[in-house]
């Protein structure tokens, strides 16, 4: 890196300029949720159920005999601190809240090999305060949340096994499923760690804020190819060792999606840190990224196929003493697209030829493009341009 530039965590923060700058500065990031009462009429404390929370007793009964007290009603669950083996957990009616004593106190944990928790056709059901543990199933699911509406998570903790010295064993391990439409879903601090896939989604309208998933095969998986997957990120980490074992994308849009949103994002410690699309088969509708960092060991970030990609105050950096290909685009599937203040902690400057030539791009260097649209005297609109012999010509825009 070169010596005037400030160190890699300080990059993220320093990079704003003009309106980008200040969408981050702006960015709300959400208060930490206030715990839930634990007692009164309508809490059911799981331990009044005989649930003993010692790891090894199976407190699958008690949990149901909690659910069901409710009599079909938005039950107040609560689980005291302690660890929970489950091996199926109870339906929930709308508006339910499941809550405990903390992400690292009150733990639930899963030994089976399909899912534990199953949102279906379900309205603002929320989870808070507490930590879901897949124990032992190479196959196992945390959270499917299929056609449901605003349910959220707050301070969940959702772990699995997966790591560079049990892999590939736990390659198929999944955090949290969003698919059939479910819309308006919010991870707000949340930890999503150790999985095959931490969030899989196949739909749009979904927010991930102020979480980190750490050491997670793939972080987030867009997925269904039926232009539908899309997803907000802010204030939110990813991170991993260096190990190829561990994690090989971050996040991973593998064809034809709608929008991904992404502000105030810190990328670490992975070969591919982000590819968008496949090339010849599609992508996102729309790829943003504004204010975020990323670094990774091979290729930084990959625009394989998008519509319409904005890049504003992105630092790409090396992981590694080896130095990354900072940015890739597909000049046949990301023809257009705009990049503004991008940043290299690698080298002086983002080689400007990485660009196909109908890109809008202002870098330290100046402003690169084959065209450029200039507003007349009279409001008419006149579309300039450069031959390869340095020639300008002039054509009224339509």
């Amino acid at each position: 890196m070169p010596e005037h530039l400030p160190s890699r965590r300080g990059l993220l923060w320093t990079a704003g300029v003009g309106a980008a700058g200040a969408a981050l500065a702006t960015t709300p990031v959400a208060a930490s949720p206030a715990a839930p009462a634990t007692t009164g009429s309508a809490v059911r404390n799981v331990r009044d159920f005989g649930a003993v929370g010692d790891g090894s007793a199976d407190d699958t009964n008690a949990f149901a005999a909690a659910v069901a007290a409710a009599a079909g009603g938005p039950v107040l669950l609560y689980v005291p601190a302690g660890d929970y083996v489950v091996t199926a957990f109870p339906e929930l009616a709308d508006g339910a809240q499941v809550y405990g004593d903390g992400a690292d106190a009150s733990t639930i944990e899963y030994p089976g090999d399909g899912t534990l928790i199953w949102l279906q056709n379900k309205q603002r059901v929320r989870f808070s305060r507490m930590g879901i543990y897949l124990t032992s199933g190479a196959n196992a699911t945390a959270v499917r949340i299929s056609q449901c509406f605003r349910c959220s998570f707050e301070q969940v903790l959702i772990r699995g096994n997966h790591s560079s010295d049990t892999y590939p064993a736990f390659v198929n391990q999944q955090g949290a499923v969003l698919d059939q439409n479910t819309g308006g879903t919010a991870f707000i601090d949340c930890d999503i760690n150790n999985l095959g896939y931490g969030i899989v989604t196949s739909c749009i309208q979904n927010y991930v804020t102020a979480c980190k998933l750490a050491t997670n095969r793939v972080g987030v998986l867009g997925t269904g190819s039926d232009y539908n997957a899309g997803l907000a990120i802010a204030n939110t980490e990813f991170v991993s060792d260096n190990n190829p074992n561990t994690t090989s994308r971050h996040i991973d849009i593998d064809g034809p999606a709608n929008d991904w949103w992404l502000t105030g994002v810190w990328f670490e410690g992975a070969d591919v840190a982000i590819a968008v699309g496949r090339s010849g088969i599609g992508g996102p509708s729309q790829f943003g990224m504004v204010n975020c960092k990323i670094a990774a060991r091979t290729l930084c970030l990959d625009l394989q196929s998008c519509r319409q990609p904005h890049l504003t105050d992105v630092i790409f950096d090396a992981d590694t003493s080896t130095a990354p290909t900072e940015l890739r685009i597909d000049a046949t599937n990301c023809p257009e697209g705009t990049a503004i203040g991008l940043i290299s902690g690698i080298r002086d400057d983002i080689d400007p030829q990485t660009y196909p030539p109908a890109w809008q791009v202002l870098g330290r260097r100046g402003l690169y493009s084959n065209t450029i649209t200039l507003r007349d005297g009279a409001g008419g609109l006149w579309r300039l341009s450069v031959a390869t012999d340095g020639t300008l010509s002039a054509q009224r825009a339509t």
